[in-house]
């Protein structure tokens, strides 16, 4: 899934930096978790508490952290459903058409039906039978609470193969991009099996580090002004499915109560240092971009007023290239890494 800031392509030097500097330890928090990337990298590792504020990074996280395996769908064996992402899949769209316009929320939101181009009207209606059918076994008891978040997760880590925008939700293509021709299909996830206590929430993470502890704490933070719940509306809206009321010309749900500090210029740093302070975990790593509301300086200033002075260490690793508007030559962004033992 793309998603801003995700560290895929850093993985193995994070890996690298753990192995360098940490020799011991059990317990691995990924406390900003997004598409829970990092957590299921590290989870053949290490027991991992995840975290999120976004409910679409918590339905992922549970259903590939919190879960030890791929669920067995008992319940729904016994009316005949062996597999239901199968069944959803291989639905015909005829026999959706039966679902009353009305229950259609994505439909009648966010596709031509509704004046806005994030879905064809096909592949809305697909995402719209999916969601409600899960909502109804749950409603049923032939779910499990495991059950009921994988299936979301896959609802959801299918959506952005069929959706008709750039990167994020924040706007959608005026043209049909070529991929919303593909048919919308539930995309089923693995589950690493690690046979240890893994843990996933659903909070702001300066609230959750005062009640866990462990060992390593990774720290990957909003970086910049762009909140992250306006950029993933869309997704927010499917795993949720809870009908919001919308507004704009993109459809935005209200997310007023839901900001991060992390991506207010005047709060980040407060945000940041508290996080720090209370933080019961004996390894920190932040990673941070170069181009971050915070500097570099300020960053390090926080983790040596906290932590021991003599172990901090600060990568710099090369993401990507781009071109200044400002200077009009290239410069190299970096991803930061820092490194401190509390």
């Amino acid at each position: 899934m793309r998603f801003i800031g995700c560290k895929t392509l850093l993985l193995e030097k994070i890996e690298e930096i753990i192995e360098e500097n940490i020799k011991e330890a059990k317990t691995f928090c990924d406390i900003f978790s997004g598409t829970s990337t990092v957590a299921r990298y590290f989870k053949n590792k290490y027991e991992i508490y995840s975290n999120d504020l976004l409910y679409f990074s918590y339905a992922l996280q549970k259903a590939t952290i919190e879960n030890d395996n791929i669920p067995k769908f008992e319940n729904l064996k016994k009316i005949g459903i062996q597999d239901p992402i199968e069944y959803l899949n291989h639905l015909k769209t005829e026999e959706m058409e039966k679902l009353k316009q009305e229950k259609r929320f994505l439909q009648n939101t966010y596709a031509p039906l509704g004046n806005r181009m994030y879905f064809t009207n096909e592949n809305a209606l697909r995402i719209d039978f999916a969601r409600i059918m899960t909502e109804q076994w749950k409603k049923k008891n032939l779910l499990t609470e495991e059950e009921y978040y994988y299936l979301i997760a896959c609802i959801v880590e299918g959506v952005p193969f069929i959706s008709n925008i750039s990167g994020t939700y924040g706007a959608y293509h005026k043209k049909w991009d070529k991929r919303t021709q593909n048919i919308y299909q539930l995309y089923r996830l693995d589950v690493v099996q690690n046979h240890k206590n893994n843990k996933c929430y659903h909070q702001d993470g300066v609230e959750l580090v005062k009640h866990i502890k462990g060992d390593i704490l990774y720290i990957d933070p909003p970086y910049n002004e762009r909140q992250y719940l306006p950029n993933y509306h869309v997704l927010e809206t499917v795993a949720k499915y809870d009908n919001p009321k919308v507004k704009g010309v993109t459809g935005q749900r209200e997310y007023q109560g839901e900001k991060s500090d992390f991506c207010i210029k005047k709060s980040v740093s407060l945000a940041f240092e508290q996080l720090i302070k209370n933080a019961h975990f004996r390894f920190l790593l932040v990673s941070y971009s170069t181009d971050g509301l915070m500097k570099m300086e300020e960053i390090e200033k926080i983790l040596k007023k906290y932590g021991k002075k003599e172990t901090f260490k600060l990568y710099k690793l090369p993401y990507r290239r781009f071109k200044s508007r400002e200077q009009q030559e290239k410069e190299e962004l970096k991803e930061l890494v820092f490194y401190i033992e509390k």
